[in-house]
C-alpha cells in the first residue's frame, strides 16, 4: 500500500500507472479487452460506455466479471487523464485550488467504479487515489504542507441555524407500544447463543454498542460533509416513500446534496417548502466498504460470528433455501450491479458472494418516514441504531401464509431508474428485463403503514384475519440493537431523521 499522505502526489499517481499496466494473466479483463494501457487511456471514455452497456444488457449476476474489470479500469484510467490534466496546466502556487475546481468530476468517475463496478480488481487502489486527492486537494506545495482554505461545501447549504451543526432529531409519530418485544442487557455470548437456538424470536439489546465512536460523531453533519470529501462522495439514494410503491426510484447523487435535500431541509422550518419533495433514503447501501475510513465508527457484534441456526422447517425462507440454495434477493430491489466477487486470483465459478459466514454491513439514513415495507430477509440480522429512532413490527415466519407474500413472479410495481455519474435519473431501456430480476415474493401485500395510519379502520374486511395474527414490536432508540432471527417478517418506519447499520449473517 502507498502511503498517499506522505509522498509527493504526482509519484503516487505515476505508481497508479505502473499498477494499471500490471495486469496478471488470470485477470478476466484479458476477455473483453487486451491490457493496453495507452489505449485504454486514449479511449477511455468509449471503453466506459461499452462495459456500461454490458452491465445493462443482462441481469447484473449474470454479467461476466471482465466488464466489470474494464469498467473499473477505464474508470480509474480517466481519473487520471483529469488529474494529468491539472498537474500539467496549473502552477504550484494554486494547484489546490485547480484541483478542487475538478474534484468534483474525479471523485464521480471513482466513485462510479465503486458503486457500479465494485472497484472489482481495484478497490483498495481506488481507496488510495481519493485519499491521495483529498490531501492533495487540502494542501498547497508552497505552504510547506500546511493546509489550505477549508473544502468549500457552500454548494450544499444546511437548513436552520448552522451553529448547531446536528442532524435534526424532532420525533414524528412514535406510536405507543401494544406488544413490545423482550430485552437482554449485554447478554453473554453464551446467553444470546442459547436465546438463538431456544427462542428463535428476536430481542432488544441494549448496552452492546456503547463503545461505537459512531453514537457521537454521526449526530454531526459536519463530520459526515468532511469523511464524503467535502460532500462530493457519491451515493445511491432511494426515492419514494417505499420500495413497494408506483413511484419509486433511485438516483446517485452526492452526499452532500442528499443531506441538503432529503435529511435537512425535513426540518419542521422548511417542510411547507419541501412537501413535493420526494422522500430520499440512504438504504442497503455497504457505505463502509465505499468509504472505509468510517469502518473505524461502528463494529461488528461479536454475536454475529456465533453458528446461527437454521431457517425452521416449513417457512418460506426454509422452503426456498430447499429449492435453491443460492441466488438470494434482497428485500430492497435494486438496479445497482452486484459483481461477481472475483479477487486475488481466484475462480469465478468457485466464488460465492453470499457465503455463509460472512457479515453483510448495511447503512440506512433517512428522514422521518422513510418505510421498509413488511418483508423478511434471508439472514439472521442485528439492526443497530446509531442516531434518531425508528418503529418495528416483528410477525413469526409461521404466520406466513395470513400475511400474503407476494408472487415470486409479480414485478415490482415501482419503474426501474438508473442513476448516471451526474445525477441524472433516466428510464432504463431494459426495465421488463430488470423488473424479471426481482423476486418480491420475500415482501407482503399487508400495508402496515396504512394499518398504523388508520387504526380504526376494519384491516380484516382488506386482509382477512390480518387482526387475529401476533406480532412483537418496538421502538428502536439511539444505542439499542434488535436481533431479527432468519425469516422473519418486519416492518420498519423512521420516526425521526436516523441513521441504522444492519449486521446480516
Amino acid at each position: 500500500m502507498v502511503n498517499t499522505e506522505s509522498e509527493d502526489p504526482l509519484k503516487f499517481f505515476r505508481s497508479v500507472i505502473d499498477q494499471l499496466r500490471e495486469i496478471r494473466p488470470e485477470d478476466p479483463i484479458h476477455e473483453c479487452y487486451d491490457g493496453d494501457y495507452d489505449r485504454l487511456v486514449a479511449q477511455a471514455d468509449d471503453l466506459l460506455i461499452l462495459a456500461k452497456r454490458k452491465l445493462h444488457t443482462f441481469p447484473f449476476k449474470d454479467v461476466k466479471p471482465c466488464w466489470f474489470r474494464l469498467y473499473t479500469d477505464a474508470s480509474i484510467a480517466k481519473a487520471l487523464k483529469l488529474i494529468q490534466h491539472v498537474y500539467s496546466t496549473s502552477p504550484a502556487s494554486s494547484l489546490s485550488a485547480t484541483l478542487r475546481r475538478h474534484l468534483d468530476e474525479i471523485v464521480s468517475v471513482l466513485d462510479m467504479a465503486l458503486i457500479m463496478a465494485g472497484g472489482l480488481g481495484r478497490e483498495d487502489l481506488i481507496h488510495e487515489i481519493l485519499q491521495a486527492l483529498d490531501t492533495a486537494a487540502g494542501m498547497d506545495p508552497v505552504d510547506s504542507g500546511q493546509p489550505s482554505k477549508e473544502k468549500e461545501v457552500e454548494d450544499y447549504p444546511t437548513s436552520g441555524p448552522r451553529s448547531s451543526n446536528l442532524l435534526p432529531n424532532a420525533n414524528i409519530s412514535v406510536p405507543r407500544l401494544r406488544f413490545p418485544v423482550p430485552q437482554m442487557e449485554r447478554p453473554s455470548m453464551t446467553e444470546f447463543a442459547n436465546f438463538m437456538r431456544r427462542e428463535k424470536r428476536p430481542v432488544l439489546l441494549k448496552g452492546i454498542l456503547d463503545h461505537w465512536p459512531a453514537l457521537d460523531r454521526w449526530e454531526s453533519t459536519s463530520y459526515w460533509i468532511d469523511k464524503t470529501m467535502g460532500g462530493r462522495r457519491l451515493v445511491p439514494i432511494e426515492l419514494g416513500r417505499s420500495y413497494t410503491d408506483d413511484d419509486w426510484g433511485q438516483e446517485i447523487m452526492p452526499f452532500g446534496e442528499f443531506l441538503s435535500r432529503h435529511i435537512l431541509s425535513t426540518s419542521d422550518g422548511n417542510r411547507a417548502a419541501k412537501e413535493d419533495m420526494k422522500t430520499g433514503y440512504l438504504a442497503q447501501h455497504d457505505l463502509f466498504k465505499q468509504i472505509p475510513a468510517l469502518r473505524n465508527d461502528i463494529a461488528i457484534p461479536d454475536y454475529c460470528f456465533l453458528d446461527a441456526p437454521p431457517a425452521e422447517p416449513g417457512t418460506p425462507v426454509y422452503l426456498s433455501k430447499c429449492k435453491e440454495k443460492s441466488d438470494h434477493k434482497a428485500s430492497h430491489p435494486t438496479t445497482l450491479p452486484t459483481p461477481s466477487s472475483w479477487e486475488n486470483g481466484e475462480d469465478e465459478d468457485a466464488v460465492d458472494t453470499d457465503a455463509d459466514g460472512e457479515v453483510h454491513t448495511n447503512i440506512w439514513f433517512g428522514p422521518a418516514w422513510t418505510i421498509s415495507p413488511l418483508h423478511h430477509d434471508p439472514y439472521h440480522n442485528i439492526l443497530c441504531q446509531v442516531t434518531g429512532e425508528k418503529y418495528i413490527r416483528m410477525y413469526s415466519p409461521h404466520h406466513s401464509k395470513a400475511l400474503l407474500p407476494k408472487r415470486s413472479d409479480e414485478p415490482a410495481p415501482h419503474i426501474i431508474q438508473h442513476g448516471t455519474a451526474s445525477g441524472e435519473v433516466t428510464r432504463s431501456q431494459l426495465e421488463d428485463q430488470c423488473k424479471g430480476t426481482i423476486d418480491m415474493s420475500n415482501t407482503s401485500k399487508v400495508d402496515v403503514a396504512a394499518m398504523e395510519l388508520s387504526p380504526y379502520e376494519d384491516w380484516d374486511e382488506v386482509y382477512p384475519g390480518i387482526s387475529q395474527v401476533p406480532y412483537v414490536e418496538c421502538i428502536l432508540e439511539p444505542g439499542q440493537a434488535l436481533y431479527i432471527p432468519v425469516g422473519w417478517w418486519h416492518y420498519v418506519r423512521s420516526c425521526s431523521v436516523g441513521v441504522s447499520v444492519s449486521f446480516w449473517w
